[in-house]
């Protein structure tokens, strides 16, 4: 079985994790695995400077303002961590961004979008895309990981 052949949800999902975990790991960052997965919390990240972030860990860009949203964890926010799905399996780029900015990236460019606004009116804002296009491929760039973690944005 190839990285590109995973069959199932739960395989791909552990191979992201592990995958992301080197990267974190050589960037300088601690990474913990809570036993359960309560809150959309799937890891708990110690920045290098030792603040604890909450983290959801998705395989593509993902918002979702009633599950990840606003100040819920303990008063702190909830991060996502995802991967360039372009990218080459392993070694493609990942990025760490708070949920509400990339959230707020997402409404002001299409808040306005019909399905945005059903989404919204459902109380379900969120929005998904498979890949990355030019603006948000731009807009992540000083929120991709790299080795040294004083160059990340957050």
């Amino acid at each position: 079985m190839t990285a590109n052949n995973l069959t199932s949800n739960n395989e791909i999902e552990a191979a992201n994790r592990a995958e992301v975990t080197a990267v974190l790991i050589r960037a300088g960052y601690r990474v913990y695995r809570p036993e359960a997965d309560v809150s959309g919390e799937d890891l708990v990240i110690r920045m290098p400077e030792g603040e604890l972030r909450s983290v959801q860990m998705k395989g593509r860009p993902l918002v979702h303002w009633k599950l990840y949203g606003g100040k819920r964890y303990g008063g702190n926010d909830m991060w996502m961590l995802f991967p360039d799905t372009a990218g080459t399996i392993p070694g493609r780029p990942w990025f760490f961004i708070k949920h509400d900015e990339l959230f707020n990236w997402y409404k002001k460019r299409h808040g306005a979008a019909p399905g945005w606004v059903q989404r919204h009116k459902a109380g379900k804002a969120e929005w998904s895309e498979k890949g990355l296009g030019v603006e948000l491929r731009k807009f992540l760039q000083p929120f991709m990981l790299r080795t040294t973690a004083a160059s990340h944005k957050g």
